[in-house]
This record gives structure tokens, C-alpha cells and sequence, in this order.
């Protein structure tokens, strides 16, 4: 089936490449491993450049790595919804899928515009089959997402989705830790005080950030924003920049240069906002996110225009010095489905 399968994407390519739905083939790409462009492509993407991506994700897909074949088929169907990209999309998920990859699975049984219902059948199916061979290895890992496919309408059995969603909270696990904080934020569980309802979220939210889950720091900004604590909001912007958090760039840069609320005025720093928003217009492409780099291309020159010639001189120097020690990224949900 894998075969066959390969031969029909193989004709799709051909009849697709001048509709445009085929990248044009980097010009680094033969140097490259499969492994290697998937790995090129995925940054580029998480650094909304995503034309530039695809190029590698094909490729890398192409010669059969299954996580290429995963995003790039999202790439198709999530930023070019058009009919005649989907064929292609499926047939990589399809590779993806017959090669073991869970996320192509879930993506090939849960969106019913994909398959035939037969189909959808077949694979929700062989992905919890999967997800039952992978709890005997890693059980700890695998309890979530039998909580998710069970709890889910097309799983449907309430009693095991909170049986093995007690069992992931039990182990730690971010992504339950996080779903527990938004459980009581949609009002389970009873508090005499709604202060403690918040204070028991923000600690759930803080265990999952603690273990480097990036929704969580994004869930408790928000969250202390609206309270109006922004010095322990700084905080948490602070600790998820330090995690490579793309967009955080941009966002502590108009913090820090007052583009932003009264709340963070304590905390301007010209210099260090001008940094900022500089390394985010150096890694950030527009594909994605295009207001958000408008903006902090509009803030920036506001701020450098100020600057004397020593200054420029100064913060090209500093700015230059940081960029080939990390790599900034946008960690979207796609991101973090390699389970």
C-alpha cells in the first residue's frame, strides 16, 4: 500500500507543480539529509517563513521522512485551503500514517473533509491501536492523549477519558497539568473564594511552564495581565523569552520602548527594547504574523531614528553578537506533536 501510495503523490506532484502547490527546490537542498532538511524546514516555518519551508518539507517528505510529510501536508491544509493542494496534503499524511506517525493518524480521522467515512473509520481505528501499544512503553506519555481520545465526541467514553486524564495529572504530565488549569478556569471544581480558583490555576499553569510548556507561560501572562499584576507578568515574559520564544521579541521590545499598556511602565528600557525588536525583524519572516512584524518594523524605526551615530554603531555591534547563539521560534501546536 505504501507503493502505491508514493506513486500517487508522485502523480499528483506532476499535474500540481503548475498550479504552484510545489515548492521550488532550495538551492542548498542536495547537500542536505532527509533528516536535515526536515529539520531546516520545520525552523524556517516556526520563523514565518514558510514559503522558504516548504521547499525543505517537500523535499524531506519526498524522500520519505515521516514527520516532513506530517507538516508539510499541514502547511497545505491549514495556509493554501484550496481543493487541488488537499490530494497532495492527504497523500503525505497517508505515508506519514502507514509509517507509524500518530499525529497523520489523528489529523486523517478527525478532519471529515480527508477520507470517506470507511476510511476515518479505519484510522481513528489503528490510532488508538497505536496509542494503546505506545502506553505499554511509555505509559506516562501516552495517558493524555487516550484521555483526548476518549473524551473527544467521536471517542466517547467518559468514564476512561477521566481515568486516564487522573493518571497523566497523577504523572505530571505538562499537557495535563495545563488542561486541569483550564478546567477550573471554565468554572469546575467549587471555591468558597474565586481568588483560590485563581491561585490553584496559576499553580497548575506554573508546574506545566516549569516543564518548559510554552501555552502555559502564554495562559499565565494572560491571566495576571487581567488581574492587573504586571510585575509578575514581566516575570513570565521574562522566563518565556528565555525559553526562545519568537513573538516574545517583539513583544518585550514594544514593552520596553512603552509601545504597550500603562501597566509596563515601569519597565522601559530603551536599549534593551530596541535589541529586541531587532532580533525579532532578523529572525521573523512575514508569512505569518505580518502585523505583528509591522509593527515592530514601525517601533523600531521610531526608536533608532533617536539613536546618535555612536549609538547605531553600538546596537548593530550588540545585536550582531547574539544571533548565531539562538534560535528564536513561534512553538504553534504542530510544533509539539511528534508523540
Amino acid at each position: 500500500m505504501l507503493t502505491l501510495v508514493r506513486l500517487g503523490a508522485s502523480i499528483l506532484f506532476s499535474i500540481l507543480c503548475s498550479f504552484g502547490a510545489v515548492a521550488q527546490q532550495p538551492l542548498d537542498i542536495d547537500q542536505l539529509t532527509p533528516k536535515a532538511a526536515f529539520e531546516k524546514g520545520e525552523l524556517l516555518r516556526a520563523q514565518f517563513k514558510d514559503k522558504e519551508a516548504r521547499g525543505y518539507l517537500q523535499y524531506a517528505a519526498e524522500e520519505g521522512n515521516m514527520n516532513a510529510q506530517y507538516l508539510y501536508a499541514i502547511s497545505l491544509l491549514t495556509y493554501h485551503p484550496s481543493s487541488r493542494y488537499q490530494p497532495v496534503a492527504v497523500q503525505h499524511l497517508l505515508e506519514a500514517a502507514e509509517s507509524g506517525y500518530r499525529p497523520a493518524m489523528l489529523e486523517l480521522y478527525s478532519q471529515p473533509e480527508l477520507l470517506s467515512r470507511a476510511k476515518q473509520a479505519e484510522w481513528k481505528q489503528r490510532y488508538l491501536e497505536s496509542l494503546l501499544e505506545f502506553a505499554k512503553i511509555e505509559p506516562n506519555e501516552a495517558d493524555f492523549y487516550l484521555y483526548q481520545f476518549y473524551n473527544q465526541d467521536y471517542g466517547g467514553d467518559e468514564e476512561k477519558a477521566e481515568r486516564y486524564f487522573e493518571q497523566a495529572l497523577k504523572a505530571e504530565q505538562p499537557l495535563a497539568m495545563y488542561e486541569q488549569a483550564l478546567k477550573l478556569q471554565k468554572g469546575e471544581g467549587f471555591f468558597f473564594f474565586q481568588s483560590n480558583r485563581f491561585k490553584e490555576m496559576n499553580n497548575w499553569l506554573a508546574k506545566a511552564a516549569n516543564k518548559s510548556y510554552i501555552p502555559a507561560y502564554r495562559q499565565l501572562i494572560k491571566n495576571y495581565e487581567l488581574e492587573g499584576d504586571y510585575k509578575t507578568a514581566y516575570q513570565w515574559r521574562v522566563r518565556l523569552l528565555q525559553q526562545g520564544d519568537l513573538l516574545s521579541l517583539a513583544s518585550m521590545g514594544n514593552i520596553l520602548l512603552g509601545y504597550s499598556d500603562e501597566g509596563y511602565t515601569e519597565f522601559l528600557d530603551e536599549r534593551l527594547g530596541l535589541e529586541y525588536l531587532s532580533l525579532y525583524l532578523t529572525f521573523a519572516g512575514q508569512d505569518r504574523m505580518g502585523s505583528t512584524y509591522r509593527k515592530a518594523k514601525i517601533n523600531y524605526d521610531r526608536a533608532f531614528e533617536k539613536l546618535t551615530e555612536t549609538e547605531r554603531n553600538q546596537h548593530e555591534t550588540l545585536t550582531l553578537s547574539k544571533l548565531d547563539s539562538v534560535k528564536f521560534v513561534y512553538m504553534d501546536r504542530y510544533f509539539f506533536k511528534k508523540f
